[in-house]
């Protein structure tokens, strides 16, 4: 009898063994703030599991008969046993959890180059956990869990984090470098860039870290007070609007036969360069209490061949573009006249994907389909 309890407790704890280990939930006991906004991020429901328009991707495309799913090294990176080659996809605390974990984006030591896609490489300093981080003010420097000694050595206090060290040398996370890894391109089997985010360097000083992970209120850790903190929700869908907007202008212009609405890019990449999505220019004009909404804007990147729209992956040449590309700015003709004290209003967004894409996917019921809004701003006469 107590053999066959032996057995059955071992077969317990190598079952709890085998299952993969959460890596965030040792960073959410000292950035709880940070975790939170985690949950909300597309980095966390970036699998199959946790993103509806992925899956259905995925579910079209024809690798998914072999279960050949070449999108891990983006989509899901901290599955280890999968990007190894030591299990299948197949769905697991990681893939709900943590596709792409804290530590992945903290060990990018470097972005290796590549015509189809670019690669991620990480920091082999595994035994110490070396993170990389941003402070201008620490740059250059690394920092250790340590005693610091004070008073001629007679008091002490630990300094750093007991669960890793920090690197604050790595050009790549002051200058944003670090996205381009998965951010920048992909080509198809055809060699053709489904997806090209058409960087641009410029006079703009502000990066993918500026823009997307904007300074928030809370401290970062709960060792150390900040006032503030970057913010980890890694996407325009749970940011509010205003965190974006200042990087999209709008300005109107009266003329005799309508007026213009010009939008104005400030990012140094193209808005929405995505084949499936679509930016939209809604305008509405407010007059004596009732509303005349007019014909919206588009803009999108249709891919295709032969001339005709397709899935990415048969792609192999652009049929059209309109979409609005780095530092450019844009007339938009109105033909409707407009009257002392109408009340104008014009809202810039866009749609995770197109209707027709939405449709041929079968996920157009789908909530996070639904209009997102970057900025949106009034004009009164």
């Amino acid at each position: 009898m107590k053999a066959i309890f032996i057995l059955l407790y071992l077969g317990v704890y190598f079952a709890l063994m085998a299952k993969p280990a959460l890596e965030n939930q040792t960073c959410k006991a000292c950035h709880p703030k940070i975790y939170k906004e985690y949950q909300n991020s597309m980095h966390r429901k970036s699998s199959i599991y946790n993103n509806e328009v992925h899956r259905a991707i995925w579910e079209k495309h024809p690798a998914s008969k072999k279960g050949n799913y070449k999108c891990a090294t983006c989509h899901t990176p901290s599955d280890h046993d999968l990007i190894s080659g030591k299990s299948n996809l197949h769905k697991n605390a990681i893939q709900t959890s943590e596709p792409i974990s804290c530590q992945h984006c903290h060990q990018i030591q470097s972005i290796e180059k590549h015509q189809k896609a670019n690669k991620n490489i990480l920091t082999t300093k595994t035994k110490t956990k070396t993170f990389f981080a941003t402070d201008h003010v620490k740059k250059g420097t690394k920092l250790e869990y340590k005693d610091k000694k004070m008073f001629f050595g007679l008091l002490s206090k630990k300094v750093g984090s007991p669960y890793h060290d920090i690197d604050y040398s790595n050009e790549n996370y002051y200058t944003g470098e670090l996205c381009m890894g998965c951010h920048s391109h992909k080509q198809n089997s055809h060699d053709f860039a489904i997806c090209d985010l058409e960087v641009k360097e410029g006079d703009s000083k502000e990066t993918c870290i500026s823009c997307h992970m904007p300074q928030v209120k809370g401290s970062m850790a709960n060792q150390k007070q900040t006032p503030t903190h970057s913010f980890h929700g890694a996407t325009a869908l749970t940011l509010k609007p205003n965190l974006l907007s200042k990087y999209i202008g709008l300005t109107l212009t009266q003329k005799a036969e309508g007026f213009t609405i010009t939008l104005e890019n400030h990012a140094n990449h193209t808005l929405v360069p995505h084949p499936l999505r679509v930016a939209k220019l809604k305008v509405e004009i407010l007059r004596h209490g009732k509303t005349i909404t007019l014909k919206s804007k588009t803009f999108k990147k249709v891919i295709g061949t032969a001339g005709k729209a397709t899935m990415p992956w048969l792609a192999d040449s652009v049929i059209s573009d309109n979409s609005i590309k780095a530092f450019e700015k844009r007339a938009l003709s109105f033909t409707q006249k407009l009257q002392i004290g109408d009340q104008v209003t014009a809202t810039f967004g866009y749609h995770i994907v197109n209707e027709k894409s939405a449709k041929l996917l079968n996920i157009q019921e789908q909530k996070n389909l639904d209009f997102i809004v970057l900025t949106k701003k009034q004009f009164t006469l």
